[in-house]
């Protein structure tokens, strides 16, 4: 009989192993005598799980599927007694102990293989593209050496400024970045009622005698402090103490920020310049998006500076903080370098970076799986601006009825007001999503307005509410009628537009699969009405509702008509994104254009410098070509060539 190596070797099976990635590597790196282990000699229960709304660690995935044996707590003190960096432990000095991780690792197999047979075993397609999302993480990016670890020591110095900056401009109220409750003092006092009103999580209360009952509670969120940065630079003038206070919002957002320091995280995990394993396959389990580790390449900041080349230089070249605190503009040091990051990924000598991003990819997808007779209509419109015969595209026109203009006076600043309405209202998110998605773009939208603009949205998208389903109504059209209904009668399948929805009472406690266009499924697991207590800010019960709930990794997750709306728009663009993958590993390009980066709406290849029209050429056919279960969706995606992988317009280095 031949052996299992030999065997998958020949490609008649497949070694399983969970966090398959570590396992792939200790194989390849350690082991003599034996061929590398590819990504596709394997699978991996923990894509697996997570498909299904498992947790991704093996001990608590096999805990909920009911393994018939569970893996021991003391295997963490054994790892680190013998495989921990710093590790003491060998089989001579800790006999017993080596005996007891022998059995420990024994028991992995067990849990690995009851938690492969009581979960649904993917299809063959969406290991394929678990395989190519591997050669990816294999692969790796380089990074600019010199400019992370410059980076890393400004942003190392930078900590220091912060604090005795914010000193200097509270008097010494507020010392550290990090004292929120003192940030959110000093600003109660220096805004005006506008902007405290922003900081309010709950009013003071007073009884019928004026008698005050709870005091007013404030809260500094992220969100809280977009809002208020977003207020305050759209004032006409600001005086000297809202422009100090502009400034503490600004220190308090960047230098609170964990993003300068990934430049650490980049020295930390590179070998020979070169950074791999970022991305984690299934890692959004109800969705089915990657997931991103170590420098969280999903997470980068979408601007750029204006002035990228002189930053990357200068701090290349060695240039002094304070020096680099002026450079261009005051903006705070830890934002320059958050700015940077992206810039940090460079292509190999002679090589060069070819990427392309999708073209409002969830704005088009909502209209396209409604298929909806009036969401077609909308559909034509972008389909009109990718064959040019329309200039006017749905931002605009969006952003044109919002505010009674006329198409050509819409400007770019306007569009950008259509645009988060379209975004943050497309999944039936009400006017607090519209204020906290205005204030991630910098833009300021009063209260009273952003209720106007999201009323208004709805009403003119009828076809988009129908999608969703009323929340109200168990039984109305749309997801929500669809999902609820199937629940109802178990094994029976209901449709919303291009989504089906089935109950299965056996599965994992009792799932809701919700099938995809792509024909992927999508797991709620546990899925069940229960009764949920309300609290208020001081965590007393003050309500009990009904709600939909299922369980996701460890925890318990309210579903309603927008998630189940915004989960199977993430997920079809998701299904694009990783097809897309596939075809760029199966097309044998990887010699000279091998997937580098990729997020949810963009992949970045790289290419010798002679090929950059070919490659272009190429990714942006293969992005646009769509798929056999995606006729009729307009694709439109647009490409840009450099060196280094960055959003400043005119600074690509070609």
């Amino acid at each position: 009989m031949p052996s299992s190596n030999s065997r998958v070797t020949a490609g008649d099976a497949k070694f399983v192993a969970h966090h398959a990635n570590f396992d792939r590597n200790v194989w390849t790196v350690s082991t003599r005598g034996f061929p590398p282990m590819r990504p596709n000699m394997i699978i991996d229960t923990r894509a697996q799980a997570t498909a299904s709304g498992l947790p991704a660690a093996l001990d608590a995935a096999a805990r909920y599927v009911g393994a018939s044996e569970l893996k021991d707590k003391r295997g963490k003190a054994l790892i680190d007694l013998f495989c921990a960096p710093g590790a003491i432990g060998t089989p001579q000095s800790h006999p017993d102990e080596w005996d007891e991780f022998i059995a420990y690792a024994n028991q992995d197999i067990a849990a690995m293989r009851d938690l492969f047979n009581r979960t649904r075993q993917l299809p063959l397609a969406e290991w394929r593209e678990y395989w190519a999302a591997e050669n990816i993480n294999d692969d790796g990016v380089s990074i600019d050496m010199p400019l992370v670890k410059a980076a890393a020591n400004m942003a190392a110095i930078d900590q220091k400024h912060i604090s005795r900056e914010l000193t200097e401009l509270t008097d010494k109220v507020v010392t550290t970045v990090n004292q929120v409750q003192r940030i959110v003092a000093w600003l109660d006092d220096a805004l005006p009622a506008e902007g405290r009103d922003m900081l309010v999580k709950r009013y003071e209360e007073v009884d019928e005698e004026g008698v005050f009952t709870r005091p007013k509670k404030l809260s500094l969120t992220r969100d809280r402090v977009l809002r208020l940065i977003a207020y305050l630079q759209t004032q006409e003038t600001l005086t000297n103490r809202l422009a100090v206070a502009l400034r503490v919002l600004q220190i308090r957002l960047f230098g609170g920020s964990k993003t300068p320091a990934k430049f650490a995280k980049m020295l930390e995990q590179q070998v020979d310049g070169i950074i791999r394993n970022q991305y984690v396959f299934n890692g959004a389990s109800q969705t089915g998006r990657f997931s991103a580790r170590g420098v969280q390449v999903h997470n980068l900041m979408r601007d750029a500076l204006p002035n990228e080349i002189d930053a990357i230089d200068a701090l290349a070249g060695g240039i002094a903080y304070d020096d680099f605190a002026v450079l261009g503009d005051d903006t705070p040091v830890s934002r320059k370098l958050s700015m940077l990051i992206r810039s940090s990924f460079v292509a190999s000598p002679g090589y060069a970076f070819c990427w392309g991003d999708w073209s409002n990819i969830e704005a088009r997808l909502v209209p396209w799986l409604a298929k909806d007779p009036e969401a077609e209509a909308r559909l034509d419109i972008f389909r009109a601006v990718d064959d040019g015969t329309e200039k006017f595209d749905i931002y605009t026109r969006t952003a044109a009825n919002l505010f009674n203009l006329e198409l050509p006076a819409v400007t770019k600043e306007i569009r950008q007001g259509g645009k988060v309405v379209e975004l943050a209202a497309g999944f039936g998110g009400g006017y607090n999503a519209l204020l906290s998605m205005a204030a991630g773009y910098g833009i300021h939208i009063p209260d009273e307005t952003a209720k106007r603009f999201i009323e208004k949205w709805r009403d003119d998208n009828g076809w988009a509410v129908r999608f969703w389903g009323k929340h109200n109504d168990h039984h109305s059209f749309g997801l929500w009628g669809a999902l609820n209904s199937a629940i109802e009668h178990p094994e029976v399948a209901y449709s919303a537009g291009r989504i089906t929805y089935m109950y299965l009472p056996d599965y994992l406690g009792g799932s809701l699969m919700c099938e995809l266009p792509s024909g992927r499924f999508l797991t709620y697991r546990k899925i069940r009405w229960e009764r949920i207590d309300v609290l208020d800010d001081d965590d007393q019960i003050v309500d009990v509702k009904t709600e939909l709930m299922f369980s996701r990794d460890m925890g318990r997750v309210k579903l309603w008509p927008g998630l189940a709306c915004e989960n199977v728009v993430q997920a079809t663009a998701a299904d694009i994104l990783r097809g897309t993958l596939v075809k760029l590993d199966d097309a044998k390009l990887s010699s000279w254009m091998p997937v580098a980066l990729h997020t949810h709406d963009e992949v970045v290849v790289e290419t010798l410098e002679a090929d950059i029209p070919d490659a272009a050429a190429w990714l942006q056919h293969t992005m646009e070509e769509g798929f056999d279960w995606s006729d009729g969706l307009p694709i439109a995606s647009d490409t840009t060539v450099g060196r280094w992988y960055t959003k400043a317009k005119g600074s690509v280095g070609l």
